[in-house]
């Protein structure tokens, strides 16, 4: 017959279930803080070693889709190595180089001039400590960067000068989607970069909207006037005034103070179309 725990036994089997995984939970956090205080430097490609085993199998496709992503971008994410060379996180990544460098040797020699590679290197030997390294490999994995949408956006501008385009479903021949190369390079899905982009193009589509109608236009000149004016304040202030630039002065403040309540009424008339 099999004995039933006991209330206290099971009670003390969740605390130590409980402390096993506070325990991985601190040693995954201190991993993932000592890669951010880790070591940023360059080394020759021929001296990153891959590792014996990966806990991720290496897919083909995206290391082919990766490899373009550096030759239109670079190296976003460096790889992590320990300090002999040895890669802890970024197989994917180091075997798209080397496609690269097979492949591609004029876009290989552009992105890593003197085949020097971008890294993390930390502080042990993989080898040694088994367990560090594993920790490290996970933070890895888990680690999304936040790129802002102006990041984004910018990155997405360095695409479009390459020919890459926002296009739905798959491309024709010759055709580059923008949207999926995006989402490789900085490790998010493609549904999140659409999103991001098409938020860029309804808030353009708004401003172009709001310079069309004249009281955003009449605003957007009277801060411009207002800035000007105060500019010319301080230039006049800062030489020897002429009998003329002291006519000027005088007249200033009563214009400035005209300005600042056309502004102010222009505020309020923005604000009852809104």
């Amino acid at each position: 017959m099999v004995r039933r725990k006991t209330k206290s036994e099971a009670l003390f089997a969740e605390a130590a279930a409980t402390a096993d995984a506070i325990y991985e939970q601190d040693l995954a956090a201190a991993a993932k803080a000592e890669q951010e205080r880790s070591q940023k430097t360059k080394m020759p490609l021929a001296q990153i070693h891959p590792r014996e085993a990966d806990t991720r199998p290496i897919r083909p496709e995206h290391v082919a889709d990766l490899a373009e992503s550096i030759a239109a971008l670079g190296l976003i994410e460096p790889l992590v190595v320990d300090y002999k060379g040895v890669l802890l996180a970024g197989a994917h990544r180091l075997a798209a180089i080397q496609l690269l460098k097979e492949g591609n040797s004029e876009a290989y020699a552009q992105q890593f001039p003197d085949e020097l590679v971008m890294v993390h290197m930390m502080a042990f030997d993989a080898e040694e400590e088994p367990e560090r390294a594993l920790q490290v490999e996970l933070a890895e994995n888990e680690k999304r960067v936040n790129y802002t949408r102006d990041q984004i956006e910018r990155l997405a501008e360095r695409l479009r000068a390459l020919n890459y385009r926002e296009i739905r479903g798959r491309p024709r021949e010759g055709e580059k989607a923008l949207g999926p190369a995006l989402a490789v390079a900085i490790g998010v899905s493609t549904r999140y970069v659409r999103k991001v982009l098409k938020e860029q193009r309804q808030e353009e589509a708004d401003e172009e909207n709001r310079n069309s109608v004249p009281i955003f236009q009449k605003l957007k000149l009277l801060k411009r006037i207002e800035a000007d004016t105060q500019d010319l304040v301080a230039l006049l202030e800062s030489e020897q005034p002429t009998r003329a630039d002291q006519s000027l002065s005088k007249a200033i403040p009563t214009f400035l103070k005209a300005v600042k309540d056309n502004i102010n009424e222009a505020k309020v008339a923005v604000k009852s179309l809104k």
